[in-house]
């Protein structure tokens, strides 16, 4: 039976790299469309310093240091102090999650690497390595729910969706932690133009929800056997009724912003204050749902959708 712990460890996981993910990715494409409109010069200001991102790459090792104790401890039925060398072997080895785990501290590796890798001074920080490779360590994740559970062409669709889901997910959180931070953080009239960068996410924006609707239907009707009345039954159902309520949520939230509250940034020049607060809190309520989102993900990974 999974513990508090568990939940706890999935939570901070996926909060965890996708932010390492998604932030930079928002940069790197936001960045390269104002370039393109002359707007803004290369890299958008605002980008989390390289401590910060360091910290986060520590923080994913080390969440991923306690999954390879206590996943074969709980497979194993043992106490994490009793485990082997062999035990270690087998479950990175011989286990789809534990090869995951490899594929996870290469992609967290790379990311220390680039991140303390002296450089010229000024010279800025490289987003797109550091987006891949958190990219890659998010996606191993797939491996740690019910998307690796299947077998054959079927079971192989199941998990390609369910990377899809997740780096499209840590895309888009990762885009609402940093237009947060960009609003939260504006300053003066000299600060980067706030609408043009919104609208920048319109179409990765409308991708990534795509990417969201389209894999996450087809992952849970292939796990439930494409049952409409099961998708719904137990607790498991019921979470899951939670989820989709949210997931809702945020899209009203998303047409908001893109539709009535970014439109005003460009009447900035007579209510400076106005249009900035509102966007403040309809995104900061747009990230409390993702996290809320983020909780019952992490707890539905570690039920079983059949009962």
């Amino acid at each position: 039976m999974s513990s508090q712990v568990d939940y706890a460890l999935r939570f901070f996981q996926y909060l965890d790299l996708m932010l390492l993910f998604g932030v930079p990715l928002f940069f790197w494409y936001a960045s390269a469309s104002l370039a393109r409109g002359r707007l803004e010069s290369q890299p958008l200001p605002g980008l989390p310093s390289r401590p910060v991102l360091l910290v986060g790459a520590l923080l994913g090792l080390g969440f991923l240091a306690t999954e390879v104790v206590r996943a074969p401890a709980a497979i194993l039925g043992m106490g994490a102090f009793e485990l082997t060398r062999e035990d270690f072997a087998w479950y990175v080895l011989d286990t789809s999650s534990g090869r995951a785990a490899l594929g996870r501290l290469a992609g967290l590796l790379l990311l220390v690497l680039t991140l303390v890798w002296k450089r010229p001074p000024g010279e800025q920080l490289p987003i797109r390595t550091i987006s891949v490779a958190a990219g890659v360590a998010l996606a191993t994740l797939a491996w740690n729910g019910h998307a690796a559970a299947g077998d054959g062409f079927s079971g192989g669709a199941r998990l390609a969706a369910g990377v899809v889901h997740l780096v499209a997910a840590g895309a888009w959180v990762g885009a609402i932690a940093a237009m947060l931070g960009l609003l939260l953080m504006r300053t003066g009239r000299r600060a980067t133009p706030l609408g043009p960068v919104l609208h920048a996410f319109v179409l990765p924006g409308t991708i990534f929800v795509g990417l969201l609707v389209v894999t996450g239907a087809f992952h849970y009707a292939e796990l439930l056997g494409w049952s409409r009345t099961s998708l719904f039954a137990g607790d498991y159902g019921r979470l899951m009724a939670l989820k989709l309520a949210l997931f809702a949520a945020m899209l009203v939230l998303a047409a908001l912003h893109r539709w009535r509250l970014a439109p005003r940034l460009d009447r900035l020049q007579h209510e400076p204050d106005r249009p900035i607060r509102h966007l403040q809190l309809s995104i900061g309520l747009e990230g409390v749902i993702a996290l809320l989102i983020l909780v019952i993900v992490s707890v539905l990974g570690l039920l079983s959708p059949y009962q």
